[in-house]
């Protein structure tokens, strides 16, 4: 199954205003606010062994994992109702909420479901143009597209993943953008055929907010996230306060797994029927993607895996629900290097070469307690110019929205201070001895790692959003002259740009 969140590239067709949004929103809905996640962990501990997993193959994906530099923020899995492994791979914690990308558009259509349950909407074969009375379009085709069709990404819609799906750019940069979806011309009819569009579950979140008369969070934590007990979460949400129902929700990784456990038990949590055993059966391989890849219902599934349903999105975020296995598996990542479609391959493995009465492997736990530790500073913190310390460096126009940088030395050491094009500033320690400094952005207090070295006359910075996914990497030149010349590269997103900048 695809491994990206096919917004991949959409980043970097945002006029620069919204690229900044991208990054650090102006429009947020959030509930308790927070770096720390805290959630419960309902599951009993396991070992591996008494679930029927060979450990040494768990240890051995997890020390190459760290090894190899995969960018993968955290593992859990759940067995049987058992937690089996809970790993968190430094800088990240698993303490931390962490950006879904499009797996929340599955969160969507649960929620889409549990509306339909409380009779907020009557079915999923209601016409969309129903709940949109004031746009007077008169497409007779436009008229035949039901709630069903935008679940199964089989609007017809002339919109898809191609060309860094351009629609769900056009869409955000334009003032409505339930107009801007409901005027795109028709590339085949409705439930005709699979073809990704993040704004149809733009249009899901409307319907939800115009229906339920809250926001798609609010409704969430009263009828999902409260009755499963889940900690501090928050999505974000446009100029009209509708949250992205295509993606941008931020839960802990213990409540994804939660996710995965309602489905894997047919709506039920704790013994209470949160979501009607009716709607989970919906998700079916209904339309084809390619080869043997379905999608239904806002989950993907496969034909040569029939047990198995799967979340998906950018950065390597993906949930695992093995219905026989009575398995579950979560994982975050922060893109660039991280595939995390190789994840379920591997438990399997670990599950088939299991033989009953192997004692577990001492090996695992060591290396989940060392990929939780600091990296051991390697470098000899190198100083700065004097001369290029305190000064405004102007930039040209570029896709993380800067308006400006400047470094500075204090008495704790090197910060790294940014301007950006809505007026929000950030600023962070930089670890220059090869080890990261955590600080938190001060919009959300979030968790982000930032550290720096020099390689000749060229200075090295990872810029890492951890719970944002993206990891930024700059390469920042002093040239005579007061300028710089600055490149950015963050593989999640697919960016690779150089610019210029100049002091004043």
């Amino acid at each position: 199954m695809p491994g990206l969140d096919y917004q991949r590239n959409m980043f970097l067709r945002l006029p620069k205003v919204f690229a900044r949004l991208v990054l650090i929103p102006s429009f947020i809905v959030m509930l308790i606010a927070g770096a720390n996640a805290q959630s419960e962990n309902p599951w009993q501990i396991s070992s591996p062994e008494q679930q029927g997993i060979n450990s040494a193959i768990l240890a051995a994906a997890v020390k190459n994992a760290k090894q190899n530099g995969n960018n993968i923020h955290s593992l859990l899995i759940i067995k049987n109702d058992h937690l089996v492994l809970d790993a968190a791979f430094y800088p990240y914690k698993n303490s931390y909420v962490h950006d879904l990308a499009s797996c929340t558009k599955s969160i969507t259509s649960l929620l889409i479901g549990i509306a339909i349950d409380q009779g907020f909407i009557k079915s999923e074969n209601e016409h969309i143009l129903d709940f949109f009375p004031e746009y007077n379009l008169t497409n007779d085709t436009l008229k035949t597209v039901t709630i069903k069709d935008l679940l199964n990404m089989s609007s017809g819609f002339q919109c898809s993943w191609n060309d860094g799906e351009k629609e769900l750019g056009e869409m955000r940069a334009g003032k409505d953008w339930v107009k801007y979806m409901l005027s795109l011309p028709f590339a085949s009819y409705p439930n005709a055929q699979f073809s990704y569009c993040s704004g149809n579950y733009y249009l899901l979140a409307e319907i939800l907010q115009r229906t339920t008369k809250v926001s798609c969070l609010e409704f969430a934590q009263r009828y999902l996230f409260k009755p499963m007990h889940f900690a501090k979460s928050y999505w974000l949400s446009n100029y009209k306060g509708v949250n992205h129902g295509w993606g941008d929700l931020h839960i802990s990784i213990y409540d994804f797994a939660k996710i995965g456990c309602l489905v894997l038990n047919d709506g039920t949590w704790d013994g209470k029927q949160i979501i009607s055993k009716q709607w989970i059966k919906k998700i079916q391989p209904l339309h084809k993607v390619k080869k043997t890849e379905s999608y239904g219902y806002g989950w993907w599934l496969d034909s040569e895996n029939p047990d198995e349903i799967q979340a998906e999105g950018r950065g390597g975020q993906r949930l695992f629900i093995f219905k026989d296995r009575n398995m579950v598996i979560a994982t975050y990542g922060g893109g660039g290097g991280y595939d995390a479609g190789d994840i379920d391959n591997i438990v399997l493995e670990a599950i088939q070469s299991y033989r009953n009465g192997k004692n577990g492997d001492p090996s695992l736990q060591k290396e989940i307690t060392d990929i939780a530790l600091p990296d051991t500073p390697t470098l000899t913190a190198v100083n700065f110019p004097d001369d290029e310390l305190k000064k405004n460096f102007l930039l040209a126009d570029n896709i993380m929205g800067l308006k400006s940088l400047r470094f500075e030395k204090r008495q704790t050491g090197y910060y790294i201070l940014l301007d950006y094009v809505d007026g929000s500033k950030d600023e962070h320690p930089i670890g220059m001895d090869g080890q990261y400094r955590i600080s938190n952005e001060h919009t959300f207090g979030l968790p982000m790692a930032v550290k720096g070295r020099w390689a000749n006359d060229t200075l090295k910075i990872d810029y890492n959003r951890l719970c944002r996914i993206e990891d930024f990497r700059l390469s920042i030149v002093f040239k005579k002259g007061n300028s710089i010349e600055l490149k950015m590269v963050e593989a999640s997103f697919g960016i690779d740009q150089a610019i210029t900048g100049k002091s004043l």
